[in-house]
């Protein structure tokens, strides 16, 4: 099976201990999104106006380095007077397969999200066909604006779309609305309202501490992953570890194993949840 993880995060000196990982758990590639902590969002620098630009400096030499194991997504501040200069470059950038935007970070960034503010990043990412991944936990009800304005646009819902659990620091402040909640699992009803519209994919990363499973194999994630493929169908939903990102404790080996081993998918589903998805939807041919 081709594996594909499509999120991970890893920073300098990453690449070789990375790619051992790799071989050892049968991982074809990956998709990084270069990430050195909570402190500073990094790597990156931080602009006059306050906006924040993000580089990707160990990201890219892995890409070019090894271009069949490593490709990367690119996060998008909407306030940096460059935007959309950068999502040009990304598009023209061999190894960058997305855009990646983070409004449900603070309530400012959501209340412009829900105000329309990043029309003219989604516009312009319809307009050269560079996918976006949107981090939107517990606020999916805002999603259907763009999707519907934007439909030749391929969105992606980070982390299945569910509230952040409480006490679980992915975020450099509580998640607007949810600073004293744990995790909601009957929020997914809201998530699968998405599947009706074609141009969104769903990535299920984050499972066990959204849905507040964290019993490996992570039995109890099954009937929630199988109403997923239900919704979305198997070729709209993609798998990711988030290694290096994950809180809540789970090696990247059992990650892996508890989507390669579940008895209730069939060899078809895994195949298209742990790579197929991924590289069709974000135009990122087996090297």
């Amino acid at each position: 099976m081709d594996i594909v993880d499509s999120q991970i995060h890893f920073g300098p000196g990453g690449i070789d201990r990375t790619l051992a990982a790799m071989d050892a758990l049968g991982i074809g590639a990956v998709l990084a999104d270069e990430f050195w902590g909570l402190d500073n969002w990094g790597p990156g620098y931080t602009l006059p106006n306050g906006a924040y630009r993000v580089t990707s400096p160990t990201a890219e030499l892995a890409a070019w380095l090894h271009p069949d194991r490593f490709s990367y997504v690119l996060r998008i501040d909407r306030l940096d007077p460059e935007a959309d200069s950068l999502i040009r470059m990304s598009k023209d950038a061999p190894h960058c397969r997305a855009i990646r935007i983070l409004p449900a970070l603070t309530a400012t960034e959501l209340a412009a999200f829900e105000s329309g503010a990043y029309d003219r990043l989604f516009a312009l990412a319809e307009q050269i066909g560079q996918p976006v991944f949107v981090f939107i936990a517990g606020h999916v009800d805002l999603m259907p604006r763009y999707l519907q304005k934007f439909p030749r646009l391929q969105f992606v819902v980070d982390h299945c779309g569910m509230p952040i659990e409480a006490n679980v620091s992915f975020l450099d402040a509580p998640t607007p609305g949810q600073e004293h909640a744990g995790p909601d699992v009957t929020y997914f009803d809201e998530v699968l309202k998405l599947a009706v519209h074609p141009n969104v994919a769903l990535k299920w990363s984050h499972a066990q501490g959204m849905f507040g499973m964290r019993d490996y194999p992570s039995i109890g994630l099954r009937p929630y992953l199988r109403r997923a493929l239900d919704a979305f169908g198997a070729n709209r939903v993609m798998w990711a570890s988030d290694h290096g990102g994950n809180q809540t404790g789970e090696t990247w080996g059992e990650l892996v194993h508890y989507i390669r081993d579940n008895p209730e998918l069939s060899d078809a589903e895994k195949a298209q949840l742990m790579g197929g998805t991924v590289r069709a939807l974000l135009n990122w041919k087996k090297g």
